[in-house]
């Protein structure tokens, strides 16, 4: 087949973390034979790259384009809270995709869109007979729940698809609670759950005992991997280790770096900043910590997580996990048999939960096992052939 996948996030560089698994999610169908083109907004800055497994058409949508500041970046939450700016591009970019993906619509078998607004209306727009793929994200919940026109618009996306995929039950309820009994029992049958990907993990450059040498791991070392954001609850993981023989290192970039270094400070806690890793880099820190923590938590807006690729990285990778008990997570983490659960903001549990791992060598070792066998489910070549179904329904 051939497919066009729109999206507002896509990879601009090699090891940028923005839409990293839709790039991998466009990979999955390469792999099973398929010619994908993908369509994601213009960066507002830099020569746009090239790909060698997939096509992309980059959409300008605003001129000059520096002001192309609406997605990328932090996300499109955070930049639209952060930069006034930011809400410019919106309009644009779906007039721009709309009018692009129909030219290209012709060559094309299937469509798949990545975050709903604005992309599954483009590509409803754009898809004549053709089947039709809508993935969700947390992001499209939390803005669709709080339009106006809310439930209008789950119907017109509803209505434009052949199959719906979210990335957590809790997501496909609460999309489906949006549409009227008739609609919501229509596409009821249509609607799947299925986090997005990882790729397998990779065997290290080297022995373990050699990369914590290398990676200065010298104590109880607690991982996190992901942008440096609110929702991350990174605040209480820096609170949790602080008082305790371990580091915690974060790997990621965001706007929440500078607050976070000062609590670590504040707080005396053990904190190491390493920036994005990615590749071989970020094989050699999974193989080499400890733990993982991911401490998200719904921010007061109302938003949540969904099923961060970040926490099935942990699992694949065989690293025992700390996360909280909110979003998707509960449902790929059940508590004291693949990881540990805690209540989303609470620090105190937080560290007891990180004190117990550090100090029980039989339990790490219970929940990695577990755990890298829930991993194992959710790598690209294991999800590809259902991709590729829900394509042909």
């Amino acid at each position: 087949m051939r497919v066009g996948l729109l999206t507002t996030s896509f990879p601009q560089r090699r090891g940028d973390p923005c839409g990293v698994f839709v790039h991998g999610f466009a990979k999955a169908l390469a792999s099973r034979g398929h010619e994908v083109e993908v369509l994601a907004p213009e960066p507002a800055t830099g020569v746009v790259p090239t790909f060698t497994d997939v096509s992309v058409e980059w959409v300008p949508y605003l001129r000059p384009r520096h002001l192309q500041r609406t997605f990328y970046g932090a996300g499109v939450p955070d930049n639209l809270r952060r930069q006034p700016g930011a809400w410019l591009g919106l309009a644009p970019f779906t007039v721009q995709l709309t009018r692009t993906a129909k030219r290209r619509a012709p060559r094309w078998d299937a469509l798949v869109s990545h975050w709903a607004l604005p992309s599954a209306l483009a590509a409803a727009a754009a898809r004549g007979p053709r089947p039709h793929l809508a993935v969700f994200h947390s992001a499209d919940l939390f803005l669709l729940e709080r339009l106006p026109l809310r439930q209008q618009l789950a119907q017109k996306i509803a209505a434009g698809t052949s199959s719906l995929l979210f990335v957590s039950p809790d997501h496909r309820a609460r999309f489906l609670k949006l549409l009227p009994a008739l609609a919501r029992s229509e596409a009821a049958g249509r609607a799947h759950v299925c986090p997005m990907g990882v790729d397998p993990p990779g065997p290290g450059t080297e022995g373990r005992r050699a990369l914590r040498k290398r990676l200065g791991f010298d104590r109880f070392t607690i991982l996190s991997l992901g942008r440096l954001v609110p929702i991350k609850g990174l605040d209480q993981a820096i609170r949790a280790v602080a008082g305790q023989d371990a580091e915690l290192v974060l790997a990621g970039e965001g706007p929440e770096q500078g607050a976070l270094a000062s609590l670590g400070r504040k707080t005396g806690a053990r904190v190491r900043f390493v920036g994005l890793v990615s590749g071989d880099e970020k094989t050699d820190y999974l193989a080499a910590a400890d733990a993982f923590v991911l401490p998200s938590r719904p921010e007061p807006n109302g938003r949540d997580e969904g099923v961060p690729t970040a926490l099935l990285e942990a699992l694949a990778a065989g690293l025992p996990v700390v996360a909280s008990r909110t979003g998707g997570i509960p449902s790929i983490i059940e508590d004291e048999d693949n990881g540990l659960l805690v209540a989303p903001g609470d620090a105190t549990a937080l560290a007891e939960a990180l004190r117990r791992l550090a100090a029980d060598r039989n339990l790490r070792r219970r929940l990695a096992r577990r755990g890298a066998k829930v991993g194992a489910l959710y790598t690209w070549p294991e999800l590809a052939p259902n991709l590729e179904a829900l394509l042909r329904e």
